[in-house]
């Protein structure tokens, strides 16, 4: 009988990255199409899908909201509590506020022992120019990336990432399949506004590829 054991000194460890991308969307398609085709993109890659469609009335701003973050662990009752997290911690527990948007989507893709991905999409209308319809999609995500651990841990990545890919990849994946399925869907036209890290071109209009590499992203001054 063979006994397998983790090796003296592994140890787990995670990296966890905060992902934010901004995008105006152009389009002649009722805001409910719009929504539907943005939907489907965000179910292709990830699992618990909610979504809600809060009432905004009026007439859409000049300048589009913007999401927010909070962290419930900042009232000075919770400090002690708070100082008890690490910063990669304190990330997965902020959330994420969308006052002003008409649809918010939140989904989450866990692979196990791999990858633990939480995203927010919010959808903020704007005065349109050149369309029916103008939109700012903000998407917010949480990544957080497993690594070190025992032969076991190793192992499952191994072949988890010989099936699905990298987690990173797939991360991208998922912003741009929700960016396409609007464009196909509702013709809607897409304009890259600001994210970090930042996409260059606009890898949404071509295939299906799993960006941005390091040459996919924007030069840092």
């Amino acid at each position: 009988m063979v006994a397998w054991g983790a090796p003296v000194g592994a140890q787990d460890n995670q990296d966890t990255q905060e992902i934010y991308h901004i995008f105006k969307l152009e389009t002649d398609a009722p805001r409910g199409e719009l929504i539907k085709a943005l939907r489907l993109g965000l179910k292709e890659n990830t699992t618990d899908t909610q979504v809600a469609t809060p009432l905004v009335r009026g007439e859409p701003p000049e300048t589009p909201g913007s999401f927010e973050l909070v962290n419930p662990l900042s009232d000075g009752r919770f400090g002690a509590l708070g100082a008890l997290f690490g910063a990669g911690n304190a990330a997965e527990i902020m959330q994420v506020q969308c006052n002003g948007a008409v649809w918010i989507a939140n989904g989450q893709r866990r692979l196990r022992g791999s990858q633990r991905l939480r995203i927010t999409l919010c959808l903020f209308p704007m005065k349109a120019e050149n369309s029916a319809y103008a939109y700012h999609l903000d998407v917010y995500v949480i990544d957080v990336i497993d690594k070190g651990g025992g032969l076991d841990q190793r192992l499952g990545r191994a072949i988890a990432g010989a099936f699905v890919g990298k987690p990173q990849d797939w991360t991208n994946k998922t912003i741009l399949d929700v960016l396409r399925s609007a464009r196909e869907d509702t013709a809607t036209r897409i304009t890259y506004v600001e994210g970090q890290p930042a996409f260059e071109g606009v890898p949404w209009e071509g295939e299906d590829r799993l960006i941005p590499s390091e040459d996919d992203k924007r030069k840092e001054p």
